[in-house]
């Protein structure tokens, strides 16, 4: 049995937790009868899938946040059996089903469809409960990720006040967040902020990102050094990889890989923020971790269920990422 102090160090939240099913289904069509085959079924969220990746490779985290009672064992077996009790499973139960969510993957037209649950509603002493349990693990020396969407009842100024206190109890705060919630976030203080386009488009005011010095100019101005809200920015760009902005660092990467091996890109933002979270604790070099999140991204890609990385896999992406310093 691990002691407390063992086990802290990285915390994930996940506050609207998803059961993803992932189904492929050739020449899929709209209105159809479709006839599908499953591809996967497993216990998700972005904080559940940040603690999975970390416990593949090595690093210990305490996963945490809401989950329906008939679902928690199978969430609790999911992290036991990825890392072999890296993850540390500590869910608050909430009298309700846990969402599913479907991806439907068309091979013949290469395309993903997305149908996502709104998820269960939780009571204001569900908030009092996990507001409680956070201020219990946030402190010094602790990695808090939050992560995801929040789940109807709970307001994103109550996540607000959860991340402020973290804060304030000295963690060093990444959130991974969209819409309302990263809207409510911009501004509050924070050590890191991991963004795809669209969501970087909308934390920098909106702004038009059709251009790469757009996209670095975007990523830049939320630096604390710029007049912004944040030490790190991991901005992720699909197939043309990630760049990660520090004060002191800019760097851009990928990984080239054939196109016929990509599987899937369901996950694959959350395997990117744990690679990077991994390569930093480890090297304490943002190069190098970049090049391990794009590594553990790009593994992530290549399997059929999101999350069952291979370490064989994280070695040849790790080789394979070309990893450059903005403006040369």
């Amino acid at each position: 049995m691990l002691a407390v102090n063992e086990l802290l160090g990285i915390v994930t939240v996940t506050l609207n937790p998803a059961v993803d099913r992932v189904l492929e289904a050739p020449e899929f069509e709209v209105g159809k009868h479709v006839r599908a085959r499953r591809i996967a079924l497993f216990p998700a969220g972005k904080g559940v899938n940040v603690s999975r990746a970390l416990s593949v490779l090595g690093r210990r985290s305490i996963a945490t946040g809401f989950v329906g009672k008939n679902e928690l064992h199978m969430f609790e077996e999911h992290l036991e059996r990825a890392g072999k009790g890296a993850a540390v499973s500590q869910f608050l139960v909430v009298r309700a089903r846990t969402r599913d969510n479907t991806t439907v993957i068309d091979p013949v037209n290469e395309t993903e469809t997305h149908i996502i649950d709104e998820g269960f509603a939780v009571l204001p002493d569900d908030v009092q409960r996990i507001s409680s349990k956070l201020a219990m693990l946030a402190r010094e020396d602790v990695y808090m990720v939050f992560a995801g969407s929040l789940p109807p009842g709970m307001s994103a100024e109550a996540l607000m006040a959860m991340i402020r206190r973290s804060v304030e109890q000295g963690a060093r705060v990444i959130v991974d967040l969209s819409g309302a919630a990263l809207d409510a976030i911009s501004g509050q203080r924070v050590w890191c902020c991991k963004l795809n386009e669209e969501e970087l488009a909308q934390a920098a005011g909106g702004t038009s990102l059709d251009s790469d010095e757009a996209f670095f100019t975007a990523g830049r101005s939320l630096l604390v050094n710029n007049g912004g809200w944040l030490d790190v920015v991991l901005a992720s760009r699909g197939v043309q990889g990630a760049a990660l902005f520090t004060a002191g660092a800019e760097f851009t990467g990928k990984v080239g890989v054939h196109p016929g091996r990509i599987l899937t890109s369901v996950g694959c933002g959350d395997a990117l923020l744990a690679g990077a979270l991994d390569g930093h604790v480890r090297t304490g070099n943002w190069r190098e971790a970049l090049r391990e999140g794009l590594a553990v991204a790009t593994a992530n890609a290549v399997v059929e269920e999101a999350g069952a990385l291979r370490l064989e896999d994280i070695e040849e992406f790790r080789q394979a990422a070309i990893i450059e310093p903005i403006g040369g």
